[in-house]
């Protein structure tokens, strides 16, 4: 007859219990083969039985004789008269003693019902146990303010390189930003939802699904209205993380960032796709140290492109590889910074431009249409990537179906510092970043395959010469919030100054955050913002960002948004 473990272990537990009474009651003497024992007797017949194994049995009755051994200690049994044949001695046990005994085995008992759930009916499984869920929900009125003096029409490259190729000679106009038309009152969600499983050994992974307008890596809002029409919901999170030691993890898949960072670089809103190793390691009880290094896919080439044409060309997967170090010292309680150093490296970004292309021919593609970004906003230097061949036929009025393309690469040297202490009790944060483009060099604008005759922004008042050609490869930004950064209960408040400088090729357009001039670089100005809690899950915010271009035609832009977020 087989019993089930949780069958045993309610009756080894009960049987310990009456076990321990029964001994400490009373009987005191040695145990032989066929003992007068009622309990010890009952303990073999459960064996016979099945019921119990020989082994946990035994373990059971030298546990129980042990703890009767020490209840007789406790007693003074050693200065004891020695009994005479044929008498019986019962040991005196304190109450005291004897409550003890049971007390210690009813919690064992209870931890072991709790912890296995066989004591608690309709309990859940203990798997259930590894999940914690994690999720927050938005409500935004949004505000957009145009300048009247701004330049229109302005090409919106972005959705040129999205829906294109745009045609420069046809009749219909490139597709163009919005830059004179003020947008009030536009309502906005955002809605995430995760899970994360505890695998053991370590192991943990993670699953978020999140709102958003479309597949944009750096926004998940999702703008209402549209009829009514449901929303999308699109995969935001899928990770594996593998801790082998305290000081170590090692995360594979779509991941929240990595890396200490500041919006000057990325969005808050950004998941990085690839792999990273992580590392903390304490120093003293003031220092800790910290490492990020990871690898990251943005955009794989296919391998057959372009078809139409028959040529191929070397791969030029676009990949982004990260190493960042840092240290935090903590002064006191309340007193603490925290600065690291990074280099971002941004590999085959750049634009290529094309081999000769006969469009005229019915040639849809050119060798270099991927060199091209997958998703950008506004401010990188830019310039046509095709070499288009014309038309015998028509030498001076043919289809030229363009695309643009990077004029720089991007390799990203980032300085980020966090002060945080208290002033008259109330928390203080100072934040602080710089970045620098490395591989910035201005005269990469005028090389043979650029030139002024296929740059297409970032040109000054006058004509499109070199000299009105401006751009610069450095950005840098402050912030202070006074109050609990993060409002975790009712009645916690905070204010915040932040003032931003972004230089157009000092980092990658398409990762920076969408709200500071509507997102992309060439961008300087001021934010000011506020929180006020409204319960331990729920808070108020109100922002307002005044922001204008660093270089080239006037552009600029107020922002301002009040939202209520919650959290769970």
């Amino acid at each position: 007859m087989t019993i089930g473990k949780a069958r045993h272990r309610p009756a080894r537990a009960m049987l310990a219990l009456a076990i321990g009474l029964s001994l400490c009651a009373g009987a005191a003497q040695a145990q032989s083969a066929a003992s007068d024992n009622a309990t010890i007797n009952l303990v073999r017949l459960l064996v016979k039985r099945g019921v119990l194994t020989q082994s946990d049995a035994d373990g059971l009755i030298a546990q129980a004789n042990a703890e009767a051994a020490q209840a007789q200690k406790l007693a003074g049994t050693a200065n004891a008269a020695p009994t005479t044949p044929g008498q019986v001695r019962v040991t005196y046990v304190p109450e005291v003693v004897r409550n003890q005994i049971k007390d210690e085995l009813r919690q064992e008992v209870v931890a072991q019902a709790k912890t296995e759930h066989w004591a608690e009916p309709g309990k859940l499984p203990e798997w259930l146990d590894r999940i914690s869920w994690t999720g927050d929900m938005r409500v935004r009125d949004e505000f957009h303010y145009y300048d009247k003096g701004n330049a229109s029409p302005v090409v919106d490259f972005a959705q040129l390189n999205k829906t294109g190729p745009y045609d420069l000679n046809g009749n219909n106009p490139p597709p163009l930003l919005n830059t004179l038309e003020n947008r009030t009152n536009s309502l906005r969600i955002r809605a995430r939802l995760g899970v994360n499983v505890d695998m053991g050994e370590g192991v943990t992974a993670g699953i978020r699904l999140g709102s958003g307008n479309d597949n944009n890596p750096v926004s998940t809002t999702q703008t209402l209205g549209g009829g009514f029409a449901k929303k999308d919901v699109w995969l935001d999170q899928a990770w594996l993380a593998w801790k082998p030691t305290e000081w170590a993890q090692v995360i594979g898949g779509r991941m929240a960032n990595p890396f200490m960072s500041t919006d000057l670089v990325y969005s808050n809103d950004l998941n990085f796709d690839g792999i990273v190793g992580k590392f903390n390691v304490p120093m003293t009880d003031q220092l800790s140290t910290f490492a990020n290094v990871g690898m990251f896919p943005i955009e794989y080439q296919a391998d057959d492109f372009p078809s139409q044409q028959g040529v191929k060309e070397s791969s030029r997967d676009k990949w982004m590889t990260g190493a960042q170090l840092g240290a935090t010292w903590k002064f006191n309680e309340d007193t603490q910074l925290k600065a690291a150093l990074a280099y971002y490296r941004f590999d085959h970004m750049q634009g290529q431009l094309s081999s000769p292309c006969s469009i005229y021919l019915g040639v849809a593609a050119c060798d270099t249409d991927t060199s091209r970004s997958a998703f950008m906003q506004k401010g990188n230097s830019l310039f046509l990537i095709r070499d288009i061949v014309p038309d015998p036929n028509s030498p001076t009025n043919y289809a030229q179906p363009q695309f643009v393309g990077l004029v720089y690469d991007y390799h990203v040297a980032d300085a980020n510092a966090q002060f945080d202490t208290k002033v008259a009790d109330t928390p203080l944060r100072i934040e602080a970043d710089y970045i620098r483009n490395m591989a910035y060099h201005r005269a990469d604008a005028f090389r043979p395959d650029v030139g002024l005759n296929r740059l297409v922004n970032n040109f000054g008042a006058g004509d499109i010469t070199e000299a009105t050609y401006k751009s610069g490869p450095v950005g840098w930004m402050l912030r202070a919030t006074l109050g609990d950064v993060n409002p975790h209960a009712a009645g916690d408040w905070n204010v915040s100054l932040a003032y931003k400088y972004l230089q157009p090729d000092a980092t990658l357009d398409g990762l920076t955050d969408t709200d500071f001039h509507l997102g992309g670089t060439n961008a300087k100005g001021f934010i000011l913002g506020g929180s006020y809690g409204i319960s331990k899950y729920a808070w108020l915010s109100l922002r307002y960002f005044n922001a204008k271009e660093v270089f080239g035609p006037p552009l600029s832009i107020d922002v301002f948004q009040l939202e209520m977020n919650a959290r769970f």
